[in-house]
């Protein structure tokens, strides 16, 4: 348990934008632990991202894995990031587009050839024209797994906190009660068995636990916006943001 402690503070001392900035510094010692973090953390959005666009998970890895390869470690992606030009988030947005854009011209273009003296028949093979799984539009899908990764993190924050803390009632309360459900779709702990499994007073005392862990939560989940802006000003805009795409999304 120490030593996970130690890692996960560790973990977290080192903000989005420290680690952005460090792996786009070439020659920095710590640049290789940087760049895979960075890789770790932006995974599951590039991924939805492409998958949206009508990708198959197989070709969706592909995609991403050459995104990985060519734009953030060979251009130096990070490298062009700059704190005073808006987020991070946005750059990387713009990115795994404009690289999509260029692979399906670039297979396009493969297709026109003559293969073997004759010319490649046109089929719906191309990624761009095979319809997604679900309707989610590349940009709702990005943000939702935007989101997704950020509430992790922030759950992963408070989890650490409270068990650190000997506060280990008032965590499960708040995961019974809220994350479990949010994260998963399942119904919450009813109260009086909270009451009777962990001996508390009352439910009174119970819902209490719950407000804090919502408060800790909520702060949590705004520190972890904070880590993704270029200054503490524009959290509240990230935040709206993301709840209007998110409704946007659900509508």
């Amino acid at each position: 348990m120490p030593e996970r402690t130690e890692t996960a503070r560790a973990e977290q001392s080192l903000t989005d934008w420290s680690m952005i900035l460090d792996a786009g510094r070439v020659g920095s010692p710590s640049r290789a632990i940087s760049l895979d973090r960075l890789v770790r953390r932006y995974w599951p959005p590039l991924f939805a991202y492409v998958r949206a666009t009508g990708c198959s998970p197989q070709e969706a890895t592909d995609v991403v894995q050459g995104f990985v390869a060519d734009v953030i470690l060979e251009r130096n992606l990070p490298g062009s990031a700059d704190r005073d030009r808006g987020r991070f988030r946005g750059l990387l947005f713009r990115s795994i587009g404009n690289y999509l854009k260029d692979r399906h011209r670039r297979e396009a273009s493969l297709k026109r050839r003559p293969a073997h003296g004759l010319v490649a028949s046109l089929d719906a093979s191309d990624p761009a024209a095979v319809p997604s799984a679900n309707s989610e539009t590349p940009e709702r899908s990005f943000t939702r797994h935007w989101v997704a990764t950020l509430l992790r993190r922030a759950v992963d924050t408070v989890r650490s906190s409270f068990l650190e803390s000997d506060r280990e009632t008032e965590w499960i309360i708040l995961e019974s009660r809220l994350i479990r459900p949010m994260l998963d779709g399942s119904s919450p702990t009813p109260y009086a068995a909270l009451v009777e499994s962990l001996g508390l007073r009352d439910v009174p005392q119970a819902a209490a636990y719950l407000v804090n862990g919502k408060r800790s939560l909520g702060r949590a989940i705004l520190h972890e916006i904070g880590e993704t802006v270029p200054s503490p000003d524009d959290v509240d805009s990230e935040a709206r943001d993301l709840l209007r795409l998110l409704a946007e999304e659900g509508s």
